[in-house]
């Protein structure tokens, strides 16, 4: 999917919809497997045992079927602003024992009560989420007291809303290289629900 910069998404919702989250899943089923199997691996070993999971723009659910497949013990939740996407996950994800909860729901407007996740994990949605600084006090809210949260963007992401952050602290970020950032700079970004 092209990069948009984060002000270009201040103008539209951000959902991939129609013609495009059929690409977007075909892209993501056939070629983007390596890209998902490493922040699967990553967050796989991340996640404490029994963890809840909220995969925040979850897509077409690829990464929670690999996270899925690799810890089975994992309560997994996933959320997209777009319905359509919601719909390829729920077929890209049947077959698992325990099917993730998959709803439509906006990153700045979460329906989970405080406390609900263990673990709340962005890859790559940051940077089209249209009031970061809501979805960061959304994320800060959801997160259980020692909670992580982890977004896998680009370097331009909105990281400023959630630095400083009240209820997120141990902000650390590093480069995250793949085959799909190559020529874009993308980072790994952690922090922790205090």
């Amino acid at each position: 999917m092209p990069h948009r910069s984060h002000h270009q998404h201040q103008h539209d919702s951000g959902a991939i919809e129609g013609r495009h989250s059929d690409r977007y899943d075909t892209i993501a089923r056939l070629f983007a497997k390596p890209f998902y199997r490493r922040m699967a691996r990553d967050i796989a070993a991340l996640a404490p045992r029994d963890a809840a999971v909220l995969d925040v723009g979850t897509g077409p659910g690829i990464l929670l079927r690999m996270l899925g497949k690799a810890r089975p013990d994992l309560r997994l939740t996933g959320i997209d602003i777009a319905a359509d996407m919601i719909e390829h996950a729920k077929h890209n994800l049947a077959g698992l024992p325990t099917p993730p909860d998959l709803r439509v729901a906006d990153v700045a407007a979460l329906p989970f009560e405080d406390g609900r996740f263990d673990l709340v994990v962005a890859t790559f949605s940051a940077h089209h989420w249209e009031d970061p600084d809501a979805g960061a006090a959304e994320i800060a809210r959801v997160l259980r007291s020692g909670g992580r949260l982890r977004i896998y963007d680009f370097r331009d992401a909105p990281f400023d809303a959630v630095v400083g952050r009240p209820g997120l602290a141990n902000i650390q970020q590093a480069p995250f290289r793949s085959v799909w950032t190559m020529f874009m700079k993308a980072v790994r970004f952690d922090a922790t629900a205090t």
